[in-house]
Order: structure tokens, then sequence, then C-alpha cells
């Protein structure tokens, strides 16, 4: 029982050993490389029909060392595009480890694909067996077709044609090529091109597409007529072996629309932008023509629109809108010339895309106005504008403004006149009205412009009924002369009354109306209001009249005077100019006047004496320093004849007295005048004099600071 079963695996193994082939087989097509099985199958895929492909078979032994094994029979059966070489005549033998290598060439006949096989017969030892290797080969085959826009699909052969229906101008269709890969294996498209301006690829595949056996592709060709003339054209498809080309034709259709002029006299052609010369007309009457339109093409003509422009013209007798001309058919409509003013009238007649100039004439009188600067004339019509150059406030500008009658019969101007109260604008050279203008015949008049502002003025002008804006911008004027003050200057005494003139170094155009302002910059830190003109405050007016120099002050005077004042500091004087119209002309840094009054010694205006007993007389000292600083006042007494006084000086220290008065809020109304009373008290015995008061005869007062004393001012006692 054991025994059997031995023998039965023993069969087994053999068997087994019998089915497995002692080599090893790789197949490389280019860059692919496989491994494959007895009874295995390779494929090779051709570009094209008639394209060779090349693939090489690997045997290797894998027999040991030392072994080896007899190639008995190489033998290739099945289609005959493939070809086996590259091997020795069997029978021949190979050692272990050896390798065998075979070439296989495919060549397609046909886009089917075809199949052989490959049977090695070998021995190896007491061991004959053999293997096989199928080949299959696969090629694509391209056929072409196209299907013409709204038909059906139609077979295509290199050198065929394309032919595309009658096609409106500038309307577009689209035949679609049809590339059928009927063959077995995918195949590549290198390219497709167009020429022929009328046509255009639509979605062409990019190069090198692919095409997979059985499926087709679709590129679009759209045509696009620019004429009614043939048009011709090519498609070119270059394959891996071979260039396909076809032809592409096909015409455009379009109206071809014709115009008439009809008349009494007769029918006559006219083509579009062509000038129709409607009849004349006078005004309040018409006159007609009609036109015909006709279909002369070879296809249908659409008109959406009839139109007409131009005063006075109008259309009638038109179908109803759109209208479709079929070719050789035809419609016609009236144009009316109804005038409402005399002159002539252009206008344009619009049917569908092509237009006409239209012209007429009105019979009567038409008036046109222009006006010339500096001869250069410009129409202007009624409510329009007539623009003044830009004209320096002080300058005049003009223009000439012309009426021409331009219709055919005569014509009168009535009126003339400009409304705007106050206004810059003024008419001169204006002919004796009423004024009559045969055809051809112009009437001129001046308009001058003469501004006394900055900005834009206006005016209306009148002509009968028509009107006119005029408009004209004031620019700025001339730059103001230099200028300068005459009379008092530089150092002045105080309480001085100097007389200041002002001049312009050269006459201006305009009328100026000026301010002169006065300052005063104290050198002791406290204002004087007495620092004032003449007539009162720190300004005044004045007024420069047009082409004069000399400014006129108050009272036609040409001199304005003002106060110096009592304290110490500069009296600054400074101008501004304007126009009457209110334009400043003062100079950004104007030229002033400074006038300055020094800080000195004080001065004694007066000395008396405000009270008197028999033992004491009470002075009053007035006076001022330009400093507001008084720091001693002396006293000096001289006796009546025949008395003798103990005390003949006396100098007081009236420092603080004075420096409080002049820190006091009171004394700043007075600038630096002050009013010292002094209370003196006698004392002693008199020879002849009644009293002790009656022994002084007069006393002399002077006062100082620190930059001098005052001279002296005496007062008689009795």
């Amino acid at each position: 029982m054991n025994r059997l079963v031995a023998i039965l695996l023993l069969g087994s193994s053999a068997l087994l050993a019998q089915t497995t082939i002692p080599f090893a087989l790789r197949f490389q097509t280019g860059q692919n490389v496989a491994t494959i099985s007895d009874g295995g199958t390779v494929t090779l895929p051709a570009d094209a029909i008639g394209a060779p492909v090349s693939g090489t078979l690997s045997i290797t032994y894998r027999g040991a060392a030392g072994t080896r094994v007899a190639i008995n029979t190489i033998d290739l059966t099945g289609s005959l595009d493939f070809v086996v070489s590259g091997y020795d005549t069997p029978p021949f033998d190979m050692v272990g480890g050896e390798t065998v290598t075979l070439g296989i060439r495919y060549t397609p006949s046909a886009g089917n694909r075809a199949t052989a096989r490959l049977a090695i017969g070998y021995t190896e030892g007491r061991t004959t067996g053999s293997f096989f290797v199928n080949m299959a080969g696969v090629a694509p085959d391209f056929a072409f077709s196209y299907t013409p826009p709204g038909g059906n699909a139609q077979p295509l052969v290199s050198g065929g044609t394309i032919a595309f229906p009658q096609t409106p101008v500038d309307a577009t269709v689209t035949a679609i090529l049809l590339i059928t890969n009927r063959g077995s294996g995918s195949g590549s498209l290198n390219s497709i091109a167009l020429a022929g301006s009328a046509f255009q690829l639509v979605g062409a595949p990019l190069p090198g597409t692919v095409v997979e056996a059985g499926r087709e592709l679709r590129v679009g060709i759209s045509f696009t007529p620019r004429q009614v003339a043939p048009s011709t054209g090519s498609v070119s498809v270059e394959l891996v072996d071979r260039r396909v080309s076809f032809n592409l034709e096909g015409s455009g259709a379009s109206p071809q629309l014709t115009y008439e002029l009809i008349r009494e006299t007769g029918a006559v052609a006219i083509q579009p932008e062509q000038l129709i010369s409607l009849p004349d007309a006078a005004v309040g009457e018409k006159s007609t023509v009609a036109i015909r339109v006709q279909n002369n093409g070879t296809a249908d003509g659409r008109i959406t629109s009839v139109t007409v422009s131009g005063a006075g013209i109008t259309l009638s007798d038109l179908p109803p809108l759109p209208v479709t001309l079929t070719p050789g058919n035809r419609f016609s409509f009236t144009i009316t010339f109804s005038p409402t003013a005399a002159g002539r009238v252009n206008g344009r007649l619009r049917i569908g895309a092509d237009q006409f100039e239209v012209t007429a004439n009105g019979l009567g009188p038409v008036l046109s106005y222009a006006y010339l600067i500096s001869g250069v004339s410009t129409t202007v019509q009624n409510s329009g504008t007539v623009t003044f150059v830009a004209t320096p406030v002080g300058r005049t500008s003009s223009v000439q403004f012309e009426v021409t009658n331009n219709g055919t019969a005569s014509g009168a101007v009535s009126s003339i006149s400009i409304t705007s109260a106050g206004s810059v604008f003024e008419l001169s050279e204006v002919p004796g009205l009423p004024v009559t203008l045969s055809p051809g015949v112009s009437a001129r008049f001046t308009i001058q412009f003469a501004p006394t502002a900055l900005g834009a003025a206006t005016a209306t002008l009148r002509v009968d009924a028509q009107t006119f804006t005029l408009n004209g911008t004031g620019t700025a004027p001339a730059s103001l002369p230099d200028y300068r003050f005459e009379g008092a200057a530089a150092a002045q005494e105080p309480l001085q009354q100097p007389a200041v003139s002002l001049t312009l170094a050269s006459p201006y155009t305009l009328t100026l109306n000026g301010t002169l302002t006065m300052a005063f910059n104290s050198d002791v830190f406290s204002n004087d209001p007495s620092v004032q003109f003449a007539t009162g405050g720190r300004t005044v007016a004045f007024t420069i009249p047009a082409n004069t120099t000399r400014a006129v002050f108050p009272n036609n005077a040409t001199q304005i005077r003002l106060q110096t004042g009592t304290v110490a500091g500069t009296i600054t004087l400074t101008p501004s100019f304007a126009t009457e119209g209110g334009i400043n002309l003062t100079p950004t840094r104007p030229a002033t006047l400074n006038l300055t009054v020094a800080s000195a010694a004080p001065r004694i205006l007066g000395v008396s004496v405000s009270a008197r007993t028999a033992a004491s007389i009470t002075i009053l000292v007035v006076g001022y320093t330009t400093a507001r600083s008084v720091t001693a006042m002396d006293l000096q007494f001289t006796p009546v004849s025949g008395e003798t006084l103990a005390t003949t000086r006396l100098t007081l220290n009236v420092d603080s007295a004075f420096l409080a008065w002049y820190q006091s809020a009171a004394s700043q109304q007075f600038g630096s005048l002050f009013t010292a009373t002094v209370p003196l008290s006698l004392t002693g015995e008199t020879n002849t004099a009644a009293s002790l008061s009656e022994a002084v005869q007069s006393i002399s007062v002077t006062i100082s600071n620190r930059l001098g004393t005052s001279p002296a001012s005496s007062v008689n006692i009795h």
C-alpha cells in the first residue's frame, strides 16, 4: 500500500518536472521589458500600416554551470507579417547561464490584428520538450469623411473636396471632419493645418493626439464668406506615415440693393453716399421726390429701418417695417421737403445700412451771425456764446460782430442792444437802423469789453429776436508801480505833527483805493494812544485817481499829518492798494515808512503855582519823558529884593513816585505825560516881606533821569 503511494508520488513529480521549462523568457520593445511564461503572448503595436516595429526575445538557459541543453527547432507559424531573425540554425547547444536573443519584426500589411506562434524544441539530458510564445501585432488604419452643414456624412479620400452650401456673406456655417481609426491599434495625428481666409478650424486637436482603435475624432471647419465670389482653401492632416489633404470650397450669398430717384422727368440710379438734391421750396410750401429700392442679389435682403434727418424733411408711403425683399422684389417711398425757414438744409437718408446725403434749399432770407477776433471769424447760433479773450482789469478788448444774409431774398435788422445793468460790455460803430441786407451782404458793429473785476462777466446781446451771451473774463491787472513816502522821515521829536505824502513811481491806469495803516512799537512797553493820524485813529483812506501818481487823503489833501506822541518807539506806516472793483494790488512785502521817537531826558511843558499861603507854596510841574522815567527833581529858589533865603536849592528823589505812576493803568491813556504836584512848606523869618511866601520871587525847576536833565522852567510866585 505504501509502495504504491510512493510510486504515484514519484510519477507526479516527474510529470511536474516535464511542465516547467528550463528557460527564462524576456521580451523587450523599445524601453519596455517584460518577463513572459511558456505560452505567453507579446504584442507589437505599429504606428501605421507598413511601418515596421521590432522587439527582442531573450532566452536564458537556467541550468547549472557545466550543464547543456540542445535547441533542436525554432519554428514560426501564423501571419506572414512577422519575421524572426538573429539566431543560429538549429540544432545548437546552450550552456548553463547562456542567453540566446531572437529578433522579432512586425510589418503590418493591414489594420487588422495579426497573430503568429513561435515554437522552440529542446533536449536537456534525457528530457525532450518544447515551449511556445504567441505574438500579436496591431496597427491603426485611418479613414476620413465629413458632414456638411445640415447634411449627412460623406466619405473622403485624399484630394477630395469638402463642399459648403451657399452661405450669406458674413454669416458662419460649420462642417465636421471625421477622422476614424478603423484599425486594431492606436494611432497618432501629428498635426492638422488649414489654408484659406474664409475658413477656420474649430476645436483642432493638439499635435500628437492619440485616437484609440475603433474611435473617431471630430474637427470643425467653419466657413464665413466675406464676398459673393467663390472661396477656396484646403485642410491637411499629418499622420505618422503620410499626409492627406482635402480641398475646401464655398461661396457667399448676398442681397444686392439698388436705388433709384424718381422725378417727374424719370428715374435715375443713385449709389450709397451719393448726394440727393431735393427740389427747392419756398417757406410754407413743399416739394417731393420718390425713392425706389430693389433687390438684385442672390439672397433675401432685410431692411429694418428707413429714416431721414434734416429740418423740414420727412418720409411717407413707407411699407410696414421691417421688410424682407426677395431677389427681384422692390418697394418705394416718398421724401417731402417743407421748409419752415429760409436757407440750405442738409440731412441724411438711411435705408438699412446704406446712407445718402440729402440737401434742399428753403427760399427766403437767411441771416447768419459770427464774431471776429484778430481777423478770425467764429460762427455763432441763436442762444450761442460770444467769447472774448481774457482781458486784464483796466484794459479793453473788443470783437466785431457780423450779420450776413446767406439767403435768397433781402432781410432787415431793426434793433441791436445789450441788456445788463452796469454792463462792462458796450456797443460801438452800430450801423443806422433798420438796415436792409441783400443776399450775400453783411453788416458789422463792435462790442467792447472793459472788465472792472476778476472772473467771468456776462451780458446778453440782442439782434432783433436773436439773443447771444457775451462772455468775458477779467484777469489780474498790471502790477502796481513802485511807490515812495515823502515828507517826514527817520527820527522825530515827540509831540509833533509831521506831514507825510504817498507817490507812485509812474501813473497807473486804474483808480486805486487804499488805506494807510499806522502801527506803534513802543520801546518802553507802553502804548501811546495819542500816536495817531491828525484825522483820528490809526488808519486813513486815500485814493489815487487813474493815470495820476499822488495819493489824495480826506479833504482832498495830498498830505496827511500824524501825531508823534510822547512815548519812545517806532511809528510804522504801511499802505494797501486795491482797484475800485476790490482787486488787491498790495505787494506781498509792501514798503513801509518808519518814524522813530527816541528815549531821552525828560521835558517840562510848564510850571505853575496851584496854591499859596503865607507859609507854603504848591507848584504844578507838567511835562513828559519819552523813556517814561523821572528819577530826580531839582528846585532853585530866587528871593525878592532885600530878602535872603536860607535854602536856595532843593533836590527831590522822585523815582519811586514816577515809577508808581507809569506802572498804573491810569497813566496809559496819557503816554508819558505827567503832572507833578510839589507842596513846599516855608520856615524862617523875613526882612521886609509880609510873609514867607512873599519872600520868594521865583522857583526854577529841572527834572532828570538816567538819560539826562531837562532844561529849566521857572514860575514867578507873585
